[in-house]
């Protein structure tokens, strides 16, 4: 005998599944390797997935690291502001754990100089910026330093890859700053020193470990098997799981451990019932793209158009 439920029943079920849907279950299992291949199918420049969740929405901008305000990357951010109401504004580089709306990092965005469109601190000025402007709630979306510590430890890295890895990330982004005009530059030695104090007591390591330039220097060397100078690539810091340099390795771990802590970040907040703004370098759009899938269904926006994104995404 099938049995019937009272119809009152089943409207106050219907209720309840209208006004609180089931909350989204992370899947960091399924975010993806980074890879030669998916590196190959990455847009050259910057562009954005835009997933629709009921009447809100996710718009995660992979962003081409840029400091240019005419750039894709800075009219991506600008334009999602004005396409849509963002509650939470999710941004890279910096620890959740300083909390919402973090003093600091805003006034480093206020005070930031722009110089003949070149902008100093990048991509996140303008996420910042926009985030105070439309009265959204501004996140660093890093796990702590001593979480990625743990995590690296207790896969068997030493902790001079982890601090060592820590500095030379660094120097794309004064080449791109203009700090250096290439890896030979002899200005890295003073950066690199004044980085390795404040990535060891970032990480909580003693003063023994990589002391100097000239200790990490040879770091650099015992690890990539080359001096460092004028013949570093860019790609050394990218975190290929099959990338040519053995310092890709190390990308890889910490990029696995920050991956799956913004995933199940951005989750939190899409089942709090906010849009979310999330602005971070474009290989992380892709890394995270198959998870994001597997729990939200498939983007109603692939691209660089914002206003294209808003009208598909409508409704």
């Amino acid at each position: 005998m099938k049995l019937q439920l009272p119809a009152a029943r089943i409207a106050a079920a219907a209720l309840l599944l209208a006004c609180c849907p089931a909350p989204f279950r992370t899947a960091p299992e399924r975010l993806a390797q980074w890879t030669t291949s998916l590196r190959d199918e990455q847009p050259d420049d910057a562009f954005a997935a835009v997933y629709k969740t009921g009447k809100r929405h996710l718009v995660f901008i992979g962003a081409r690291h840029a400091n240019r305000t005419d750039s894709l990357t800075f009219e991506l951010i600008r334009n999602a502001y004005s396409a849509f109401r963002v509650d939470a504004t999710i941004v890279e580089g910096s620890p959740t754990s300083r909390g919402p709306n973090f003093a600091r990092l805003i006034e480093y965005a206020s005070s930031a100089k722009v110089t003949d469109g070149f902008q100093e601190g990048g991509e996140t000025i303008p996420a910042v910026m926009g985030a105070v402007q439309e009265g959204a709630t501004l996140w660093g979306g890093e796990p702590d330093d001593a979480d990625i510590k743990t995590r690296m430890l207790g896969e068997g890295f030493p902790s001079a890859d982890l601090l060592g890895f820590y500095v030379l990330r660094s120097i794309p982004e004064w080449i791109r700053e203009k700090k250096l005009t290439e890896a030979g530059d002899p200005r890295l030695a003073s950066l690199v020193e004044k980085e390795l104090a404040r990535n060891r007591q970032r990480l909580a390591l003693g003063p023994d470990v990589l002391p100097s330039f000239t200790d990490w220097a040879d770091w650099y060397k015992a690890t990539n098997g080359k001096p460092i100078g004028p013949s570093f690539a860019m790609e050394e810091t990218g975190p290929l799981s099959d990338g040519a340099f053995p310092s890709n390795r190390i990308a890889a771990a910490i990029s696995r451990a920050r991956a799956a802590y913004l995933h199940e970040f951005i989750i939190s907040h899409l089942n709090a019932g906010e849009t979310v703004l999330v602005v971070f370098g474009s290989s992380h759009l892709m890394i995270h793209r198959t998870a994001l899938d597997a729990v939200l269904g498939s983007p109603c926006y692939v691209g660089s158009d914002i206003a294209a994104a808003a009208k598909n995404c409508a409704g």
